[in-house]
């Protein structure tokens, strides 16, 4: 087998477990598994080589759609932000995992202080910080906020799954910290689509 073909294998193999836990329902005990099979999944390195995925420009990011169901449940990307690149605190408002494949990502958690319940109004502060590394993955509830922080190190690549396509989650939250402030934000547009994908 070529590279895209072993990927397409193992890629079907993951997701086909990661549906199967899913389907059982999301708390924080089955997500923690779901990061275990994407793990094995970003272990292959070797499957994911940089020069196929490049990342489009400084300052953004390029996603690259590796496997989706036809109700856009249960997606899967590769994801290469370029050198630099940061975004404000968001929640996704869908499960996520994100594991490193190459690079370093470090990423910033936040504990939500206000109960959501003023629009346009959002207070967060840090809770915690992780590298996202080869070996390392991070699990995210829909209601978790992150926000991603790239150094010049790169190049940056890892694996994203979400339980909802990323191009379909319509009502993502970001935070202004220093204006206690939230907005909402679009679905993300121009991801392509990496060869071989289900």
């Amino acid at each position: 087998m070529n590279i895209p073909q072993e990927r397409q294998a193992l890629v079907r193999d993951v997701m086909e477990k990661v549906r199967a836990i899913g389907e059982a329902g999301i708390d924080r005990n089955s997500l923690a598994r779901i990061k275990d099979e994407v793990l094995r999944l970003s272990a292959r390195r070797d499957l994911f080589p940089i020069e196929e995925f490049p990342a489009v420009e400084a300052g953004t990011s390029s996603m690259y759609r590796l496997s989706e169901d036809a109700d856009h449940r249960y997606a899967l990307y590769v994801s290469c932000p370029a050198q630099g690149r940061s975004t404000p605190p968001h929640n996704h408002t869908t499960w996520a995992v994100i594991a490193g494949v190459h690079g370093r990502e470090h990423n910033k958690l936040y504990r939500r202080l206000d109960d959501g319940s003023q629009e346009g109004k959002g207070r967060v502060e840090l809770a915690n910080e992780l590298d996202i590394v080869p070996g390392k993955a991070l699990a995210l509830m829909p209601e978790d906020v992150h926000s991603i922080h790239l150094g010049e190190d790169g190049p940056h690549l890892n694996l994203h799954v979400y339980g909802m396509s990323i191009e379909h989650v319509h009502h993502r939250t970001a935070f202004d910290m220093s204006a206690g402030t939230s907005k909402t934000f679009p679905a993300a547009k121009g991801v392509k689509t990496a060869q071989g994908a289900l």
